[in-house]
């Protein structure tokens, strides 16, 4: 998901190119968004909720959405990369209802009400503003019908550490290739990715070069986060699966229901 348009240093917003190459890339990766939507799908039923209405934030090029379209699922996305959301709507059902915004953003609250909201694959990572998390998750609780249910995914420090640790690197793909470059802000949080992306143009390669910015958080901020914008059984377990999440954990999977009261403002 991007944090907005080009900035003042001339990057490309984020994922503006990395569209076209995305699902070329996550496969070589071997993403598995079928476990994600098990685990969603587990959590949904442990709810006691009939959920037929999804809204998916941070959707991306739509391979979540297709999935749960594809188990029946009505489903909304949200994503502020325009390129993203144009490869979406090739893939999902025609008529598939596809927003174009960065969160937090008061549209968010005014959706639904859904019986179930996703946010995958580091999507929330990328709140790095301050209050951003809290704000999203928020606007999130009141775009859920009450005891809606809540699943999303964190990045932890130690995946952001790892990242930082092995300095430039790349990977040519044949039909693409990349350079990655980590910044880190000392004693801060913060990080900072530049993406430079090479794809074919005629008989040379174009170069793009985007801009992207993330955070990782602890559980305290997180659980605190939750509780305050009115959510309750909150889980939190080890990368889509029903392990307990512990200091090695690389992504934290996390649960939680729109309390049924009033939601904080």
């Amino acid at each position: 998901m991007s944090a907005g348009p080009e900035d003042d240093h001339g990057y490309g917003a984020p994922y503006s190119a990395l569209a076209q190459i995305y699902d070329r890339w996550m496969a070589a990766d071997r993403i598995p968004y079928d476990q994600w939507l098990s685990f969603a799908g587990k959590r949904f039923v442990e709810s006691g909720l009939e959920v037929r209405t999804v809204l998916d934030v941070c959707c991306g090029t739509g391979m979540t959405m297709k999935a749960l379209q594809d188990h029946g699922y009505e489903v909304t996305g949200v994503d502020a990369s325009a390129a993203m959301l144009d490869v979406a709507r090739t893939r999902t059902t025609p008529g598939t209802e596809l927003l174009c915004f960065a969160v937090p953003d008061e549209r968010l609250a005014e959706l639904g009400p859904f019986d179930a909201a996703l946010v995958c694959f580091d999507g929330a990572n990328y709140l790095t503003g301050e209050d951003g998390l809290a704000a999203t998750l928020r606007q999130l609780a009141q775009a859920l019908r009450p005891g809606g249910v809540l699943v999303f995914d964190l990045s932890t420090r130690r995946t952001f550490e790892e990242i930082a640790a092995l300095g430039e690197f790349g990977e040519d793909f044949g039909d693409f290739a990349y350079i990655w470059n980590t910044r880190h802000e000392p004693d801060t949080p913060a990080y900072e990715y530049l993406v430079s992306l090479f794809v074919p143009e005629g008989e040379l390669f174009r170069r793009s070069v985007e801009q992207h910015a993330q955070r990782h958080f602890t559980r305290d901020e997180v659980r605190n986060a939750l509780r305050a914008t009115g959510f309750t059984d909150i889980a939190v377990s080890d990368n889509y699966t029903d392990r307990d999440a512990t200091d090695t954990t690389r992504r934290e999977s996390w649960s939680a229901r729109r309390t049924t009261g009033s939601i904080p403002r």
